[in-house]
């Protein structure tokens, strides 16, 4: 039994975000039966990957978003977005456009959130940059 957003600032603990500004909003969050352990480790995949596409980006202001709300959890960036080319192939395994990485990360992850969470995974761009969404659907609530 976890609160989903105490969960996520755990994470952002454990983590070390230099010069990127990290930002949480959350509209409600609420305490759920489920795989604490795993929802974690997506989230700091998730964050992960958002730090090293900032670094990469060069953007003046790097940002990260979380927004919570509820059974709903998105990270988002300014680091630009994901291209086009590499939208449709980014949740499969050994996918990846950096050079020391197996391309593993985000399939496990998106396979994490429906197997074992109860819920869904996915990516968009936003105006600027990548947008994660969690959506958890079969989880028992508090």
């Amino acid at each position: 039994q976890f609160d989903i957003a105490t969960e996520v600032k755990s994470v952002l603990e454990l983590m070390h975000f230099e010069n990127i500004k990290v930002e949480i909003k959350e509209r409600e969050s609420i305490t759920i039966l489920n795989y604490k352990n795993q929802f974690k480790q997506v989230l700091l995949n998730l964050l992960s990957n958002a730090k090293e596409a900032l670094q990469a980006s060069g953007v003046q202001e790097p940002t990260i978003t979380i927004m919570i709300d509820a059974l709903t959890i998105q990270i988002a960036d300014n680091a630009g977005g994901i291209p086009k080319e590499h939208s449709e192939k980014i949740f499969q395994p050994y996918f990846t456009t950096k050079e020391k990485s197996t391309g593993i990360g985000l399939y496990m992850s998106k396979m994490i959130v429906e197997k074992n969470i109860g819920g869904s995974l996915s990516v968009q761009n936003g105006k600027e940059g990548a947008i994660f969404t969690i959506m958890i659907e079969d989880v028992c609530l508090k």
